[in-house]
């Protein structure tokens, strides 16, 4: 019985180190890059949600905007966004297909993403994350969206 408490009380250990270290880990990165913002580049938006069917997007909704090729089954860890139109440079936003931005107040959202998509034309200051289709929507308000220097 003492084996296998001391077993135990190892393994335990060991998961507790691990887990340690992986938190230090993942929190040195996001300092990292939240170091790496340039505060003069960001918005504040409103944050949804789509997925890549044609009553979304359009006659070939695998592609996005900015040609990257959309995995159906895996979009949700693609951590990908399509901006209004406003906030790309193309139309005298701040922002452009490819770029890597942090995203704050987006609860369970938060976190980098690439801007590979653009929203339909009504819309403005507003985001929308690519969901895998099954995904329980969602709506975020005051989200702040900032440009990672690289």
């Amino acid at each position: 019985m003492k084996k296998i408490g001391l077993v135990l009380a190892i393994v335990f250990s060991i998961n507790m180190i691990y887990t340690t270290w992986i938190f230090t880990s993942l929190s040195t990165k996001i300092e990292n890059l939240e170091r790496k913002v340039d505060a003069g580049i960001s918005a504040k938006v409103t944050a949804t949600m789509y997925n890549a069917v044609q009553s979304q997007c359009d006659k070939d909704p695998y592609i996005t905007a900015g040609m990257y090729k959309i995995n159906p089954k895996k979009a949700s860890e693609h951590k990908w966004i399509a901006v209004s139109r406003n906030l790309l440079k193309r139309w005298k936003g701040n922002f452009k297909y490819g770029d890597k931005v942090i995203i704050k107040g987006a609860g369970h959202k938060n976190g980098v993403y690439t801007i590979v998509d653009t929203m339909n034309k009504r819309y403005e200051n507003r985001i929308d994350f690519l969901e895998t289709a099954g995904t329980k929507q969602y709506k975020f308000e005051n989200v702040t969206i900032s440009l990672v220097n690289s």
